[in-house]
């Protein structure tokens, strides 16, 4: 394994932390440790932001410096008007950052290469690469030769900002990426639900391990669920084997579910990958399995910073109402994230602005006091406070109020974003459907019947004194419209839209009325984004099902910021449990020694709540340890082999597989990738997640056409009149073919394996205007001769 790359990370994440500790103290000053936790993240966000803005005229190396340079002295500004950080409180911090990144830099090493089976690791590797070569942002499209790039490069960007600054090159800097924002994840996770806990008076210790297990580490009980299907009695075997196996069956199956229960129940033959593969039309991951899968999807390395927006939010929710200029700091914090997600994954953009709208409107003061005096009295007056219609009417005034402040973000955002979003070339669309397919509440529960447990569980008992106070002929009214419901959810399939809804209502419910706290403000934001996937989908190109790629964006959102919830609900959960039982035990054992012998069997006036306590340990620790099972499996299936074998083969080298398994091309590919500049190259087309297309991956050397992707960002006529003019530069007559290489200014011609088995026979290519410059028992590169051309 290579160490220097890792040690030369570990000292720029380092330098990292030490300068965003004095923001993250300026920001988070009502947090534990002020802050401390959320350093890294604190300056990754303005670093972003302003390597992307001074990449517009100018990118390299210096524009990753004076972008460090910046956020120094923003740090060191707050640190002159009183930020002060708690030193020991960001070492710590910064260690649990180094053991997730360390966690996944293992992960990482023990399945290195960089493959386009399954995933889209070619084309981001292919961005990284084409963006350190880029004099200027957007970097030119690696697989669409001669114009800019039309897609979303946020988190290659920064990836290949870390990497050039820290010297470490991009085979090695692709997988310690990953590993980074998966320590940002850890980290942001562990500070957030253990701040949360710690405002309860509870261990934000035990608070910030819980939300790490359940954000993460934890993972959907699809796995305990299908190991468990064939131990079942065969009454349930049978509902639970087609929600939990019917989709995956059917897709990679043929429909046998029989075949499908057999291979996917074996611990023996279990694999992560088919996790994700539940409900029918979509497919739903989790952070943990989107780090494993290794590639740099915004939606799956954002997690950390969309957990980030929550801890600002939280930020928010805390502060006092006279500590106006701060909570407007706070709402321009929320847009600077957003903006980030704007050029990173733009399907966060919105979320950011619905956590705005959440923090400003459960936070006790009014969302209007964010303005002046003058401007916020009659905004505040206008719902009045006597009388439940008035407090209704103020509820909605409130909610109001803050969807303006949530839309203020968004449009923050987009504003940061605008050299992309506004001026750029983004992706087209179709915009937004309503009513996609719905999920069949059964799978729905299969995958988040932990998280949703958790929160139930949580609702429950801060709901439960509440419950006490509530007429009895509500209760009733409840048990005669609860089977209606019911029956009417399972015959239409909204099942999911019922349990989702009514932990969203009454939560935010439990919120208003002072009795929940921001694990529930979370719960309800990852539960309601979640609900937001049966109601509405963007309506992409060429993407089928039409839930497809909404799912995939979406639902990792939800899974992290209820999860959160989730982790530091369990913590106080547990927590008051312990408590109890721990008080019980005190009472019980003192009330049989005053009583003599003859009482120590007597019942304690306490039991019930030693009985509910108990209850709530039990169902806490079974929930947990129903999500730990999916990262135990992964970690046997990634680590168990290097394990055995003594890890001799652990590297963090992303050519790995091409080097070991196509060492010729790998050998074409040095070559190329030591040319100056961004000469065009050309290469046969392919189709993706084929090995196509790997000259220009593994360079980030512009070719003609590459994977049908651009069908989606360019249109699918745009894509397959470039092939037929790829194929005529291999196939077609001289003339037809100089003329193509001229349009797109070729310099070179790849010829490999892959142009081979496309074309069969290939033209000949000894005319004046080629040359060989390089060729070894696979590949032949020719260079062109402009002029004899």
């Amino acid at each position: 394994m290579e160490y220097l790359p890792v040690a030369a990370y570990l000292l720029f994440f380092a330098f990292v932390a030490a300068t965003g500790a004095p923001i993250a103290a300026a920001l988070f000053r009502e947090l534990p440790k002020k802050g401390a936790a959320f350093a890294i993240p604190a300056a990754l966000i303005p670093f972003a932001i302003v390597v992307f803005w001074v990449g517009q005229l100018s990118f390299g190396r210096h524009t990753v410096a004076l972008a460090l340079g910046a956020v120094a002295a923003g740090a060191a500004f707050a640190y002159r008007r009183g930020a002060r950080p708690e030193w020991r409180a960001v070492a710590a911090t910064y260690g649990v950052f180094v053991a997730g990144f360390l966690y996944v830099a293992l992960l990482r090493a023990a399945a290195p290469g960089i493959t386009p089976a399954g995933g889209e690791q070619f084309l981001h590797f292919g961005l990284v690469n084409a963006l350190e070569r880029a004099g200027s942002l957007p970097p030119p499209d690696v697989w669409y030769a001669g114009e800019s790039l039309r897609y979303y490069y946020g988190t290659q960007l920064q990836v290949a900002s870390v990497s050039m600054i820290t010297g470490t090159e991009l085979r090695y800097g692709f997988n310690l990426g990953i590993a980074a924002f998966y320590g940002v994840l850890v980290v942001v996770a562990y500070g957030l639900s253990g701040a949360i806990v710690e405002r309860r008076g509870h261990s934000s210790r035990l608070g910030g391990v819980l939300g790490v297990a359940f954000v993460a580490l934890g993972g959907p009980t699809t796995t305990p669920i299908r190991l468990l299907t064939p131990s079942l009695p065969e009454q349930i075997a049978d509902p639970a084997g087609r929600a939990a196996f019917g989709f995956a069956a059917q897709r990679f199956y043929g429909g046998e579910l029989g075949a499908a229960i057999a291979d996917l129940s074996d611990p023996g033959s279990w694999t992560w990958w088919y996790t994700r593969y539940v409900v029918r039309g979509t497919i739903q991951e989790v952070p943990m399995y989107s780090f494993v899968k290794g590639d740099l999807h915004g939606h799956a390395l954002s997690t950390g910073y969309v957990l980030f927006a929550a801890a600002v939010a939280y930020a928010y929710y805390r502060m006092p109402a006279e500590d106006r200029h701060r909570r407007i700091t706070a709402v321009l914090g929320l847009g600077a994230i957003a903006g980030v997600f704007g050029f990173m994954n733009t399907w966060s953009l919105p979320t950011v602005g619905g956590l705005a709208v959440l923090a400003v409107g459960a936070a006790d003061p009014h969302p209007a006091t964010l303005l002046s005096g003058r401007l916020a009295a009659p905004i505040q007056a206008a719902g009045g406070d006597a009388g439940r219609r008035a407090r209704v009417g103020s509820e909605l005034g409130r909610l109001v109020a803050a969807g303006t402040v949530g839309t203020v973000v968004v449009v923050i955002g987009v504003a940061v974003a605008s050299p992309f979003l506004v001026f750029g070339h983004v992706p087209s669309n179709e915009g937004i459907g309503f009513f996609p397919p719905r999920s069949p509440l059964g799978p729905f529960v299969v995958v988040y019947g932990g998280l949703l447990s958790m929160v139930a569980i949580y609702v429950a008992t801060l709901g439960r004194p509440v419950l006490a106070r509530i007429d009895r002929r509500y209760f009733a009214l409840a048990g005669l419209c609860l089977p209606v419901a019911v029956a009417t959810a399972l015959r239409f399939d909204l099942g999911a839209v019922l349990v989702t809804a009514s932990l969203v209502l009454v939560g935010w419910v439990l919120v208003r009325t002072d009795r929940g706290d921001f694990a529930v403000v979370l719960a309800i934001a990852g539960l309601g984004l979640l609900f937001a996937l049966e109601v509405v989908h963007a309506r992409l190109p060429r993407i089928d099902p039409p839930r497809w790629n909404t799912a995939l964006k979406v639902a990792v959102q939800g899974w992290t910021l209820g999860a959160a919830g989730a982790g530091a609900a369990a913590a106080v959960v547990l927590s008051r449990a312990s408590s109890r039982l721990a008080a019980y035990r005190g009472t019980d054992a003192a009330s049989a020694d005053a009583a003599g012998p003859s009482a120590a069997g007597a019942a304690s006036p306490d039991r019930r709540v030693a009985l509910r306590s108990s209850l709530a340990v039990v169902s806490v620790c079974l929930v947990l340890a129903s999500t730990l099972v999916f990262p135990v499996m992964v970690a046997q299936q990634e680590l168990g082999p290097e394990v055995a074998s003594g890890g001799a083969d652990l590297t963090l080298d992303g050519h790995e597989a091409i080097e070991t398994s196509r060492p010729a091309q790998a050998e074409a590919i040095r070559w190329l990738e030591d040319r100056p500049g961004t000469p065009t190259i050309v290469e046969a087309p392919g189709p993706s997640y084929r090995f196509t297309s790997p000259a220009s991956t593994f360079t980030g050397l512009p070719t003609v056409v590459g994977w049908d992707h651009q069908e989606e960002y360019r249109s699918p006529e745009a894509y397959e009149r470039r092939v037929a003019h790829v194929d005529e530069i291999y196939t077609g007559e001289w003339a037809i073919a100089a003329e193509r290489l001229e349009r797109y200014d070729v310099r070179y011609v790849y010829v490999g394996p892959g142009e081979r088995d496309r074309y069969g026979e290939l033209r000949s290519f000894e005319r004046p205007a080629f040359r060989v410059a390089f060729e070894n028992e696979a590949v032949t590169i020719y260079r062109v001769d402009r002029d004899a051309l």
